[in-house]
């Protein structure tokens, strides 16, 4: 189909417009930054086990540190009776005394001893809510990175669809300025996958690689360069480079 070349321009504006529109289509449907997003979600998860697994640490030590302090407390108020019992010595003997005191010695040593083991748990869990808080801190800054990345993403898919707006109302005033048969051909074309049109600057189409053979090639060449052609293979609409 030979075409005037106010119809050349048109349609070599078309072809620009089309690839434009291919690839912000492309990279409307993945994101330049989706690969960072999955990694940042892959570590959000990891963390977030870290945190659980750091937080059972803590509440084990707690626990531990709470049951000592109960034993502790339980110790001390029976010393403080068995103190009372031997200060006011009603109705014990000399060896009841003796026997009160020895008791009284074996509970503060146990006490000793409880509290010696309860400042280790301690230290222990001083330094577990420390790992906890920095494990905290680190699952921080990855929500907030990825919850930004998120937003850049949306922000620049919902530019993308603009312009994508933009390319397709540009098509079309475009397509009213060629034939309905070339347009015919040219959506078609789209519909099966491929880029409609393409300019031919050798013996091989532009749009699926397909070799043009030589007297086809040769005839073209020698027809107006404003002729227009259809791919044998995947029926794409081809113009000679002028």
């Amino acid at each position: 189909m030979l075409i005037t070349a106010d119809q050349r321009q048109n349609l070599e504006s078309l072809i620009e417009l089309a690839a434009r529109g291919r690839a912000l289509q492309h990279e409307h449907d993945n994101p330049e930054d989706a690969g960072a997003l999955a990694e940042l979600v892959a570590k959000h998860k990891d963390v977030t086990a870290q945190k659980a697994s750091a937080a059972e640490v803590v509440e084990t030590l707690r626990t531990q540190v709470a049951d000592l302090t109960a034993v502790i407390e339980k110790k001390n108020r029976l010393i403080e009776k068995k103190t009372a019992e031997l200060n006011a010595g009603t109705g014990l003997t000399s060896r009841d005394l003796v026997n009160l005191q020895d008791e009284i010695a074996g509970h503060r040593d146990k006490v000793a001893e409880l509290e010696e083991t309860e400042l280790g748990v301690m230290e222990e869990l001083e330094t577990a809510e420390a790992a906890l808080s920095e494990i905290e801190t680190g699952l921080a800054e990855v929500t907030a990175a990825g919850r930004a990345m998120q937003t850049s993403i949306k922000d620049r898919k919902t530019e993308i669809a603009g312009e994508l707006s933009e390319v397709e109302d540009a098509a079309r005033k475009l397509k009213a300025e060629l034939p309905d048969q070339l347009v015919r051909r040219f959506e078609r074309n789209v519909a099966q996958g491929g880029p409609g049109a393409a300019i031919l600057s050798g013996p091989h189409c532009q749009a699926c690689g397909q070799e043009i053979s030589g007297m086809t090639w040769h005839g073209m060449i020698g027809n107006d360069v404003n002729e227009t052609y259809e791919c044998e293979e995947c029926e794409a609409v081809l113009l000679r480079r002028a």
